[in-house]
């Protein structure tokens, strides 16, 4: 029967499916959740199976519903209408047949991505158009001003162009750039060699003035101002100055076409001479990414590009509101839809990666899944395979065959299971993050769930730290039903995985801050102070023992629960507690790690391990028990010692009695004796300490090997059928023997045959895994020596590992301590109201942020390490990693991993 304690016992199944049969039969399968399905046809790659191409048309399926979501997360609305779809789809019946087929299902899909891509793609193009007539708009309306604000030029006597002094800007009615203004200068009206105005595309060209032809030509269009300098100081150095460039920051932000991000522009106009000038700058232009656009040549083509640029802009606005429009309908119909599809395609192409697993008889015109069920969920596959034939309308009835694991021959290794709830999933992950188990060995997560908080709460010890850890859990926990249907980042979704444990990790840390005395660093007197001092010395006496005060006696009555309150106020407090705290890390690590030993005896009972039993687990035991578990011992004895008992001598130092029982052992200094007969008794516990090395390091090869040469020459002949194309007996197809194939009515006799060679093979053993294996004795005495060697050296680091515990702890109370003082007792002292009050935001800020948080995952890991590096690895994954169940289960599938 299984348990959290070990796996559930596992059956392996072997099914016969008609082939019509199939698809809904694994359909049915896949909601049971039970069986794990074994590769029938590893031999082929995954393009040479039967279903690749429906497999790969459920890819193509999903990627569209990948576009469609793609497209609905850019609308916040439309993100609800999805996640609310999501939402009703949990709520009801989860696996209730969409009536929608997936031929019609990948039409409808396919059709609609096209709608949605031909509409995004208009709404696409009608958006750049608007974009880019936005920035023509602003070229039209900041260019012409910069044209109109020019000065005004003549002919100098010398045949060039000058500045007239008394000249004025252009008239803004004809926007020309160095023009007269016929009106306001007459006697440049009829001046031939006034300068023409300089708006036109390509080049303005002057009257010929004293035999010179002089040409300027220009460019306009939109810059990022981010680029603005960048640009000019280019421009200035690769004209060498032969160029004259304005700018003009445009208010608001423009939509940019190519990114579609608003961004501050300037409009710039270039004005340059010659054509070299010219392809340099188009060239820079270019390099830079900046948009060029037409400037007309006079005001009045200048005013009707402007007018016709407003108005096609408001044609576009009115064409782009209502493409946005018929694109929010259709992403809004399809958001409502996505959740539904996505599950029947990610169901379908589970269903025909599963159909790529089995194997097709062709003489029979079957399939033939193998897989691995818990033997409880048999009668589950059976309704499982009814309904499937019933939903298909099949004649044939699907057929299972199961074989218990210790009657299935070959070597098999059936995977590990074990039957978890919200409580126990959080510290069987725990576990399973080092190795799975294998199958029926001794799973650590029982103990975990006590001993992973407790060791925590060691070194996190405080009442008012506990409850706050307590509560944060308590309230995830009542919040349990909301979050579990939401999406989580990942540290909320850490925490919330957590929940149980940290709540455990609070009510623990309670525990051992009541021990310790502790509320936020504060002593708590519930019982009053069983010590007292007095002006007769500076030592405190109990209050029930202090007729001479000068004596210094303890109290008759120590205090009921935890520590006296009374130590924390004194100067030998942290001597005191660092004495208790380390000699309690000892203690607690070695009795965890004996437990472990134990559970490797637990092991090799269940599996009939006697080589196991004692020449692994009883040298060990006696190593650790002689070593460490005297030292455990010896510390309970000072403990229960009263040194202060007329002519009683000082306490011995324990760590001085450990080295001296090494280094020279059958002595005891007499400052150093506990008890009576201590030299003796440490003598015979360093001979058995020796004597369990060698006891674990030669008798397992030699017996595997005696045993190994036994059973190969006891080994029977192979059997070979005697019929025509007989073959050997107990060939296997996959996991099962051929011989259990289902033959026909007329094969009555071979039938018959094929189970006397099956019962003959049965008594060759040959469901034995051992002999199927080479045995390479040199290798197992090199592992034998390195398990060995690591567990002696292992004692002595492991026991040492434990003193985190102690480390950890000290620091924990120190680091209150010092917040406490310094943040809170300070400020308070000062008086001002202020002070205490940014005092204690101080103190609470660095509790929770340093103590609540940072010290808390520190301990977290130190507790996590103690079980995985000292605890496990006396028992855990000795013989390899197991496999974890993985059934076919439309429940494991991740929608947002699709």
């Amino acid at each position: 029967m299984g348990s959290l304690l070990r796996s559930e016992d596992m059956v392996l199944v072997r099914l016969y499916l008609d082939r019509t049969a199939a698809h809904d039969t694994l359909d049915e399968l896949g909601k049971v959740g039970c069986l794990q399905l074994e590769d029938l046809n590893s031999q082929a790659s995954a393009f040479q199976r039967a279903y690749a191409g429906e497999v790969k048309r459920c890819d193509e399926m999903l990627r569209r519903i990948r576009f469609f979501e793609a497209n609905i997360a850019q609308e916040p609305d439309l993100q609800q209408i999805l996640e609310d779809a999501k939402d009703e789809l949990a709520v009801r019946e989860t696996y209730a047949t969409d009536s929608l087929s997936l031929d019609d299902l990948d039409s409808r899909l396919a059709s609609t991505e096209v709608a949605i891509r031909s509409i995004l793609q208009n709404q696409h193009s009608l958006e750049s158009q608007y974009y880019q007539l936005s920035e023509l708009r602003a070229v039209l309306e900041k260019a012409g001003g910069v044209f109109q604000s020019a000065p005004m030029a003549r002919s100098s006597e010398y045949g060039s162009l000058a500045r007239d002094p008394d000249a004025t800007a252009g008239d803004s009615s004809t926007g020309a750039v160095f023009a007269a203004d016929v009106e306001s200068h007459p006697s440049t009206a009829t001046d031939p060699r006034v300068t023409e105005r300089l708006l036109r595309p390509g080049s303005t060209v002057f009257d010929n003035v004293s035999g010179l032809s002089l040409m300027l030509s220009y460019y306009t269009g939109v810059v990022p101002v981010s680029r603005q300098e960048a640009l000019e100081r280019t421009l200035f150095r690769a004209t060498r100055g032969n160029c004259f460039v304005k700018f003009v920051t445009v208010e608001q932000p423009l939509m940019d076409p190519e990114t579609r991000e608003p961004e501050m522009k300037a409009v710039y106009v270039i004005l340059y001479s010659g054509a070299q000038a010219k392809n340099k700058i188009a060239k820079i232009l270019a390099a830079f990414g900046d948009s060029k656009y037409p400037f007309g040549e006079t005001a009045e083509e200048q005013q009707l590009a402007l007018t016709e640029c407003r108005s096609r802009l408001d044609d576009l606005k009115t064409v782009l509101d209502q493409t946005r429009t018929t694109s929010r309908e259709t992403l809004s119909f399809v958001a409502g839809k996505v959740p539904a599809w996505k599950r029947k395609v990610m169901r379908e192409k589970a269903v025909f990666h599963s159909m790529n697993l089995l194997n097709w008889d062709t003489s029979s015109k079957l399939f033939i899944a193998e897989g691995w069920c818990p033997a409880f969920a048999v009668d589950d596959v059976r309704v499982a395979l009814t309904v499937g034939k019933q939903r298909s309308r099949v004649q044939m009835d699907s057929m299972m065959e199961v074989k218990p694991v210790s009657s299935a021959h070959g070597k098999v290794h059936p995977p590990t299971y074990f039957r978890t709830n919200r409580f126990t999933e959080v510290f069987q992950g725990i576990v399973e993050s080092y190795g799975v188990a294998s199958y029926k060995e001794l799973n650590p997560a029982v103990f975990t769930v006590v001993s992973f908080p407790f060791l925590f709460a060691v070194m996190f010890g405080d009442v008012g730290h506990g409850i706050i850890m307590a509560l944060v859990a308590a309230y995830v926990i009542s919040l349990e039903k909301k979050v579990s249907r939401s999406k989580l980042d990942e540290m909320t979704l850490t925490v919330f995985d957590g929940r149980y444990i940290i709540f455990l990790m609070g009510l623990f840390s309670i525990f051992t801050g009541l021990i310790y005395n502790e509320f936020f660093a504060v002593p708590l007197d519930f019982f009053g102070s069983r010590w007292r001092f007095t002006s007769a010395s500076e030592m405190a006496c109990g209050v029930d023992n202090c007729m001479n005060p000068a004596a210094v006696m303890p109290p008759l009555s120590p205090y009921p629960f935890g520590f006296d309150p009374v130590w924390k106020s004194t100067s030998t407090a942290l001597l005191f507690f660092n004495s208790y705290k380390m000699k309690l890390s000892i203690v607690l690590g070695v009795a965890q790690m004996v437990m472990g030993i134990c559970c490797s005896y637990a092991n090799a009972t269940h599996f009939k391990e006697p080589v196991d039993v004692w020449y692994v687990f009883v040298p060990q035991m006696i190593f650790m028990n002689a070593t460490f578990g005297y030292l455990v011992v010896l510390i309970f004895i000072k403990w229960l010692t009263d040194w202060n008992a007329p002519g009683a001598k000082p306490a011995p130092d324990l760590k001085a009695v450990m080295i001296g029982m090494f280094m020279s052992p059958g002595s005891v200094p007499p400052e150093l004796q506990l008890y009576p007969g201590q030299a003796f008794v440490q003598a015979i516990l360093l001979l058995l300490a020796l004597v369990a090395i060698p006891w674990m390091l030669i008798p397992k090869p030699l017996i595997l090997k005696r045993r190994y040469e036994a059973r190969i020459s006891q080994k029977y002949r192979i059997l070979v059928d005697d019929e025509p194309g007989g073959g050997v007996v107990g060939e296997k197809t996959g996991l099962f023997e051929a011989s259990t194939t289902p033959s026909k009515a007329g094969d009555a006799a071979s039938m018959e045959k094929g189970s006397s060679a099956a019962v003959q093979a049965e008594a060759m053993d040959i469901s034995g895994s051992e002999d199927e294996e080479e045995f390479d004795f040199s290798e197992v005495v090199v592992h034998q020596m390195i398990h060995t060697i690591e567990f002696v050296l292992g004692a002595v680091s492991n026991t040492a590992s434990y003193l985190r515990l102690w480390a950890l702890s000290l620091a924990h109370a120190e680091l209150s301590d010092v917040f406490l003082e310094k943040l809170l007792y300070m400020t308070i002292g000062t008086g001002s109201s202020v002070a205490i009050a940014i005092g204690f935001f101080l103190w609470a800020g660095a509790t929770i942020g340093v103590l609540m948080l940072m010290e808390s995952l520190s301990a977290f890991l130190h507790a996590l390490r103690l079980h995985w590096v000292e605890f496990q690895n006396k028992f855990y994954n000795q013989h390899g990693d197991g496999v974890k169940f993985a059934p076919f289960d439309f429940n494991a599938l991740d929608p947002d991993a699709a």
